[in-house]
């Protein structure tokens, strides 16, 4: 089961020679996690070290360019959750239900009206543009997506019409001009109820899952709809570097809070809609 966090506050100051930020991450377990990813992903010029609360990462720098991008990365991972897991990087938008009520969230609905349950309850158009709008905003305010050169969905265990994992990356494919690489499974068994033990669910999915050879030496980007507890996230992973990935980063829509370590219980000021601050010009891409 992965940890799950995201950045809860930030102070910032602006400065003649320079600026700082201070951000503080829910909860303190991840802060190390964070501190890692957000030191890959931003100019070597911006610092980044620990605080000395056990919750506190300092962001600093003299250029001021970086400034608003830094900043705007910071609101990006306080309104969508960062998960601890064997990915290079995993995120996911917001939560899908919530670990202490039995109630999906506003995201957790849209997700279940865009996915294809067959004739009787197909996707929801309205509902599919809107995800597919808000990942593709998301994606472009977080400086991941300049270093990346593929992208892949994980497979659905039977046919639909409408396979929401293969629109977004096909979306993300077209408007990012990254190359859609494919990943295959034999497994016809949906892991949502399965009886058998995490970790043996986990051994069976990543060996019936196999990876398009055009992975090889490509850092990929690694779509699904919905994270719960990572089995077949990882299995994803494992594939795309037994082909040769040399990076594999995981974006899903929603996270499920019952399978975060460090989620506290009341999940009040989690995200768990589509912020506002998604919509972004086309053109803002971070640090270009």
């Amino acid at each position: 089961m992965p940890n799950c966090g995201r950045v809860a506050r930030i102070h910032s100051s602006r400065l003649a020679g320079g600026w700082h930020l201070a951000i503080s991450v829910q909860p303190s377990i991840m802060r190390e996690h964070f501190a890692l990813l957000i030191r890959n992903m931003l100019p070597s010029e911006i610092e980044v070290e620990s605080g000395s609360e056990p919750h506190s990462i300092l962001l600093s720098s003299d250029r001021i360019s970086h400034y608003e991008s830094t900043r705007a990365f910071m609101d990006l991972l306080r309104d969508s959750v960062t998960i601890g897991d064997d990915a290079d990087g995993s995120y996911a938008l917001g939560l899908h239900w919530f670990a202490d009520i039995q109630e999906r969230s506003q995201l957790g609905d849209l997700v279940e009206q865009a996915k294809d349950y067959g004739r009787d309850n197909p996707s929801d158009p309205q509902a599919l543009e809107l995800l597919l709008r808000s990942t593709l905003d998301w994606l472009t305010m977080h400086p991941l997506i300049e270093s990346l050169n593929a992208v892949a969905s994980i497979p659905g265990t039977q046919p639909k019409e409408v396979d929401l994992p293969a629109a977004l990356a096909e979306a993300i494919s077209r408007r990012f001009g990254k190359r859609r690489l494919l990943l295959r499974s034999r497994n016809r068994t949906p892991q949502k109820g399965r009886a058998d033990s995490k970790a043996s669910s986990a051994r069976s999915l990543s060996a019936l899952m196999n990876a398009d050879r055009d992975a090889f030496g490509k850092r990929v980007l690694l779509i699904d709809d919905l994270y719960r507890s990572g089995n077949t996230m990882m299995a994803g992973v494992k594939a795309l570097r037994r082909a040769g990935a040399t990076a594999v980063y995981c974006v899903a829509l929603t996270k499920t809070a019952r399978h975060c370590n460090g989620l506290p219980a009341g999940v009040d000021n989690w995200p768990d809609k589509i912020h506002e601050s998604l919509q972004v010009d086309d053109t803002d891409l971070p640090f270009c």
